[in-house]
């Protein structure tokens, strides 16, 4: 038996343009490097406010995505555990001094046990049957916010001492902020990734796509989706509690929101849903078209950019089923072809 017949070949690596399944690509890469350049270069403070908010809704429609894009557990009751998140770590930092650096992870965690207790219970229940009951344990949580005023603030809202302090996850500077939603965003998308390209991944897409399938195969849909809402869940209440500390107030009617729910969903099928770097795209065009919309038309039109969210969702939907990521692939496979 000669060499060449018991070597294996050497593996090549092959550099993929457009994202895919488990990969990373030269989109990814290029898009990554823009990301890093643009926050550690000095931009004007209302450009590197939205592009903090950015950073923030890229990484939370990440988080979104692994429960409703990969596991088709369509949910409208983040804005529950952005909340969770939100309040734990600022009341810890308010009432015993813990540094939101932990308290974050301790929200995180809050979060993650509630989401499982969640699913276990409401998982069997199909189509919008699910939807509302994550819409009404949101609930729970913002009439629990409101009225539990000795801890929350109640309806006054819950204020966070701005003094500059990297201990207490407060600084001066917009562009440390900006770092650290970078940092957000990118773990929340290797964890995505990570996910996709795992066997874990292709058992979530099968039951997404067929439940009774993926059961007679041997997988347990229960325990499959109860992690991935777990997953979901802990980066969302990180996010939360990033959030109070860029905005050093929280009340509890935006922070426990049905509206912030809605977008959690947006953003993900605007990108495009049940992919990784969907969400993220899908951020980076929703959220400085929101922010510039309401610099441009102030009070005299508010809640205008809502109306421009349904149009741009009905739209994509209409027009771009697979959403913005399906365009570029198929812009990009239109280039690639010899004319």
């Amino acid at each position: 038996m000669t060499a060449s017949m018991t070597s294996p070949a050497p593996r090549r690596i092959v550099w993929r343009l457009m994202p895919g399944r488990g990969t990373i690509s030269l989109f990814e890469l290029t898009l990554f490097a823009i990301c890093v350049v643009l926050a550690v270069v000095p931009l004007p403070a209302y450009l590197q406010d939205v592009m903090i908010l950015s950073f923030m809704w890229a990484g939370l429609a990440l988080a979104w995505n692994i429960a409703g894009g990969y596991a088709g557990l369509i949910s409208l009751g983040h804005a529950g555990f952005f909340g969770i998140g939100a309040y734990t770590s600022s009341i810890l930092t308010l009432s015993v001094g813990l540094t939101p650096w932990v308290g974050l992870w301790i929200g995180g965690l809050i979060a993650l046990i509630v989401s499982a207790l969640l699913t276990v219970i409401c998982a069997r229940l199909r189509g919008p049957f699910f939807i509302l009951s994550t819409l009404a344990a949101a609930e729970v949580v913002r009439i629990g916010a409101l009225n539990w005023t000795a801890l929350t603030g109640g309806a006054e809202g819950l204020a966070i001492l701005p003094t500059p302090d990297a201990a207490s996850m407060v600084f001066a500077s917009k562009a440390a902020y900006a770092v650290l939603m970078l940092v957000y965003l990118l773990f929340a998308y290797v964890v995505t990734k990570l996910i996709e390209g795992s066997r874990y991944g292709y058992q979530l897409f099968a039951i997404r796509d067929d439940e009774d399938a993926a059961a007679a195969a041997g997988i347990n849909p229960l325990i499959a989706r109860t992690w991935a809402m777990c997953v979901s869940a802990f980066l969302t209440a990180v996010g939360g509690s990033l959030f109070a500390q860029y905005f050093l107030f929280l009340d509890p009617t935006h922070v426990v929101s049905p509206e912030l729910s809605f977008q959690f969903a947006l953003i993900p099928a605007l990108g495009g849903l049940g992919t990784a770097i969907g969400p993220v795209l899908g951020a980076f065009l929703i959220t400085p078209l929101s922010e510039l919309l309401r610099s441009y038309f102030g009070g005299a039109a508010a809640g205008l950019h809502l109306a421009i969210y349904g149009t741009v969702l009905i739209v994509v939907m209409l027009y771009l089923p697979s959403g913005l990521i399906g365009l570029l692939e198929r812009l990009a496979g239109t280039a690639s072809r010899p004319s």
